[in-house]
């Protein structure tokens, strides 16, 4: 949750698309000098066609990476305007001057609400010491999409497929690899079940409780619903300076305190519905 005075529900979650694109070009890295100029590089192919997956306003260009896409609603861009938020310190934190992402949305919405691609790795050629004057035999990038509700992993992984194999020029071979996947996840914020979290909050945490939705993907909850029939209720109770998977990771007292009243208010209230 965003702070102790910002009891949060948790109502959705983004799903991911993981990819391994490779260029190969010459079979063997190749003397720069003696045969430059006369084969592609594919670390320069490679770079020229990832710069065509985005646009000027962050855009993900891919056909149809749009289609599908539901967009917040009047209630939920109101909830998202009421969680503590601070460009400055936001830039601070992050070590950044400057903020970028999709025309608009709120950094917020950015983050969490809307989908993305993103490189996550680049590889080729000669990385030692000093210089290695070379045309590299491949080139290699780590990819990953993040969806939002009604996106499909596998319609976007078959538009991504066919998107590059179009981009790709004839003097490169493309190879793509298909990694890991999960579907985003979504519970009406406005339903019975998430409005009896957000009064078991109000009730133990004595503040209005906020409503957001959280970046990342987490694949089981999705599993819970198909075969369990059940929606999830993600109320999480750590605060961005716990340090989670860090060092020094900590777990507020106070919010372990109110959390474990929260849990006890929420049996009370899921048992009216």
């Amino acid at each position: 949750m965003p702070t102790p005075r910002h009891p949060a529900l948790t109502y959705a979650l983004r799903g991911i698309v993981a990819f391994e694109v490779i260029l190969h070009g010459p079979n063997r890295d190749l003397h720069s000098g003696i045969f430059g100029g006369t084969v592609d590089n594919p670390a320069m192919a490679l770079a020229q066609l990832l710069a065509k997956l985005r646009d000027k306003k962050g855009r993900v260009t891919i056909p149809g990476f749009y289609e599908n896409v539901q967009p917040l609603s009047a209630y939920e861009r109101k909830q998202f305007a009421r969680l503590p938020f601070k460009e400055s310190e936001y830039k601070k934190l992050l070590g950044v001057s400057k903020l970028f992402g999709e025309r608009g949305y709120t950094p917020l919405e950015q983050r969490s609400a809307r989908p993305t691609l993103e490189i996550n790795g680049l590889t080729s050629g000669y990385q030692g010491e000093g210089s290695k004057t070379i045309i590299p035999a491949w080139a290699r990038a780590k990819i990953t999409t993040r969806l939002v509700p009604n996106q499909s992993p596998a319609k976007i992984a078959k538009a991504f497929h066919r998107h590059l194999k179009k981009l790709c020029p004839p003097t490169v071979r493309l190879e793509i690899k298909s990694g890991h996947g999960a579907e985003p996840y979504l519970v009406s914020p406005t339903g019975p079940q998430a409005q009896a979290a957000l009064r078991a909050l109000k009730e133990a945490f004595q503040c209005e409780p906020v409503l957001m939705r959280e970046g990342g993907s987490i694949p089981i909850v999705n599993g819970f619903k198909k075969i369990l029939g059940a929606d999830s209720l993600m109320l999480g109770l750590a605060l961005p300076d716990d340090n989670a998977h860090s060092p020094n990771e900590k777990f507020n007292l106070d919010c372990f305190s109110k959390g474990q009243l929260m849990s006890a208010y929420l049996w009370q209230e899921l048992s009216r519905l």
